[in-house]
């Protein structure tokens, strides 16, 4: 059974699709690949006239460049926290296992399954998140039972 190209799942994306897909300028991909905060998987040589390739992966990290600076956290502080990701090698390929992102507009943490880590130390703090609709739903649950009874 053959394939048609238009069904194949398409592997990497050039950065103009990179753009469009992560919400951020085109111009900001190359601040950030110039920099040398984002590589990206494929395609790492640097010079005029080499295209860069992008995977899923990259794309998910570029999404959240885009929407830590949609939220305010300031450009420098974005690249303090890049670098030591990219310091700790984890890069894109850690946004695919990490549960949530979470910053206070200074720091950035990563949130795996009530572990916080610091990013740009790598320092771990143990954490819950209580859902609080859910509670109010659980009490209101609990006081129509007990209206019934």
């Amino acid at each position: 059974m053959k394939i048609s190209k238009e069904k194949a799942v398409k592997n990497w994306f050039s950065a103009k699709e990179a753009a469009k897909l992560s919400e951020l300028t085109f111009d900001m991909i190359n601040y950030l690949c110039r920099h040398d905060l984002i590589t990206p998987s494929n395609g790492t040589k640097r010079g005029r006239g080499t295209r860069r390739r992008y995977s899923f992966a990259d794309i998910v990290l570029l999404r959240v460049i885009a929407k830590l600076l949609l939220n305010g956290v300031s450009p420098l502080r974005l690249k303090d926290n890049l670098t030591a990701l990219k310091r700790r090698e984890l890069e894109a390929k850690g946004l695919l296992t990490t549960k949530f992102v979470v910053t206070d507009g200074f720091n950035i943490y990563f949130q795996d399954d009530g572990v916080v880590e610091l990013l740009s130390s790598g320092q771990i703090a143990f954490a819950f998140v209580l859902e609080l609709s859910k509670l109010r739903d659980e009490v209101t649950a609990n006081i129509n039972e007990l209206k019934i009874a």
